[in-house]
């Protein structure tokens, strides 16, 4: 690989995961340091406690690593081999497949230890291809082939896949029961089987590529409440404006690489949305009192409180 040549950045990257340099800020965030390997590691909400994240990690790693093709810099290559030699160190082997195992909770869905990120698996699988790229390494080449494998395995069975009743094949974000379903997560994990096929050109990936994408167009419309878009289907909450836009962004990557109409008629009907303050506006109010009923007034402002504490230095 030439660091600094357009032509082989752009094929490295892809138009799924250009734009991930913005990752390489992560360090200045106060919920997130270097361990003294220089891996990410991630303060745990709303706790002092640090630990190990694979998605932030994964993320890091693809910023580091757009920043090495651009610059040629040999520093930001060596942040990135020490995201994905950590990923690829911490693997839970089961038969066929492999998985980064979470043992804390988070404050969003019923949490159950050990637990699976599969926007985790996604983006790590998407470090180590990228890994194996760049070395030639056929053990990264190996690890991603188990990450993927997880996806197709049910989530019972310590994978990530889901079935609804019409026979649609769900990748979870947060691999649990009930399945949350959460939109960006999805997607992200479709453009993951897409970059696997990409590098190895395995049936497998393009038969689970063509089932996601008939899910996500059955299933789209779910997620349109109107006047904004559904963060999942499982609470219901409406996007906040970061996670609105982001699904924008992935509508128009999914259409550019299916030409499928669905993805640029939500596309446009999203951004007109996200163009009206009156549909920011509902948005928010609609989430805040999804929180009252959930948590109530007291449980609310601790919440708050809790998070200001949290995201502090």
């Amino acid at each position: 690989m030439n660091p600094g040549n357009k032509h082989e950045r752009d094929d490295l990257l892809g138009i799924t995961f250009s734009g991930s340099k913005e990752a390489i800020r992560y360090i200045e965030r106060p919920t997130i340091k270097l361990d003294k390997n220089g891996v990410i590691i991630y303060k745990i909400p709303y706790t002092n406690k640090y630990d190990y994240y694979p998605i932030f990690m994964a993320r890091y790693s693809l910023g580091n690593l757009e920043m090495y093709i651009e610059t040629s810099e040999k520093n930001y290559k060596e942040v990135f081999l020490k995201q994905t030699n950590w990923l690829i160190n911490n693997l839970t082997v089961k038969n066929d497949f492999a998985v980064w195992e979470h043992h804390y909770k988070l404050p969003f869905y019923d949490f159950k230890i050990p637990w699976v990120h599969g926007l985790g698996q996604g983006l790590g699988m998407i470090a180590l291809l990228k890994t194996y790229q760049i070395t030639k390494k056929n053990d990264y080449l190996r690890a991603s082939e188990k990450v993927f494998n997880s996806y197709e395995v049910d989530i019972l069975d310590g994978g990530i896949r889901a079935v609804d009743e019409n026979n649609n094949i769900w990748l979870e974000e947060y691999a649990l029961q009930p399945h949350p379903h959460v939109l960006n997560g999805f997607i992200t994990i479709l453009f993951s089987i897409h970059e696997f096929h990409k590098v190895t050109r395995k049936e497998k990936a393009l038969d689970l590529w063509n089932r996601g994408i008939q899910t996500l167009k059955s299933n789209l419309g779910k997620y349109d409440t109107g006047y904004w878009s559904f963060y999942d289907l499982l609470r219901k909450y409406p996007s906040t404006k970061n996670y609105h836009e982001l699904h924008i962004k992935q509508l128009n990557i999914l259409y550019e690489l299916t030409k499928e109409k669905i993805f640029q008629d939500y596309e446009k009907k999203w951004e007109k949305y996200n163009n009206k303050m009156i549909n920011r506006k509902l948005a928010y109010l609609k989430r805040g009192i999804l929180h009252l009923k959930r948590y109530g007034l007291f449980g609310c402002i601790n919440r708050y409180s809790q998070r200001k504490k949290w995201n502090k230095k």
